[in-house]
């Protein structure tokens, strides 16, 4: 393989900017930062849906082999992530989610013990076909940013993962020969990658 690099990470928000650095690291040696901005944000949104969904350890994995980047974050929870759909009735949504507004501060005038303010994670606002007012649409700038991206199941939960691939200038290249019959890596997208001798 060309090159590969993992962190472990636990599930917290400050596992984001954790990763950033991880992944600022491994892109200054290895001569990637070019592609850096874009990477970041992809692996920003990657890691905040580990946390908030899946709630377990994390592994952070980047590679690069074969002229692509691979960024891969591992969690201990099976479910699937899904891009939403695109809003359809943008209007008609943010009037039902003030409606459920309304009705929970009536709730709470009613009852002293009742909770505060609805937040994003809230299921009354969460509205329509495409879901959360307030939240959901990370995947659809990972889509945005990335070659290719996917899920891989894994026996004990799964990898959600991000692939680009390296500019054309990049100078090591040539060195890069990931031959066939060497030790062996499964990468988060279930691809099998040679190490480099």
């Amino acid at each position: 393989m060309c090159r590969h690099a993992s962190r472990e990470l636990p599930p917290e928000p400050r596992s984001a900017s954790v990763a950033r650095a991880f992944l600022r690291d491994c892109f200054t040696d290895w001569d990637l930062m070019e592609l850096y901005d874009d990477a970041a944000l992809a692996l920003t949104e990657l890691v905040a849906n580990a946390v908030m969904h899946a709630a377990t350890p994390l592994v952070v994995a980047i590679s690069c082999e074969r002229g692509m980047v691979e960024i891969a974050v591992h969690d201990g929870n099976p479910s699937m992530p899904a891009i939403r759909p695109h809003r359809t009735d943008i209007e008609g949504d943010i009037r039902r989610a003030l409606a459920a507004e309304a009705e929970a501060d009536a709730e709470a005038e009613a009852d002293a013990d009742a909770i505060g303010p609805i937040d994003e994670r809230d299921p009354r606002v969460y509205v329509g076909d495409a879901g959360s007012l307030a939240g959901g649409r990370g995947l659809l700038l990972v889509d945005a940013l990335s070659a290719q991206w996917g899920v891989s199941p894994l026996s004990d939960g799964k990898a959600v993962w991000v692939r680009t691939p390296v500019p054309e200038s990049w100078p090591h290249g040539a060195d890069c020969p990931c031959a066939d019959g060497e030790e062996s890596t499964v990468l988060g997208s279930g691809r099998t990658v040679v190490h480099r001798c």
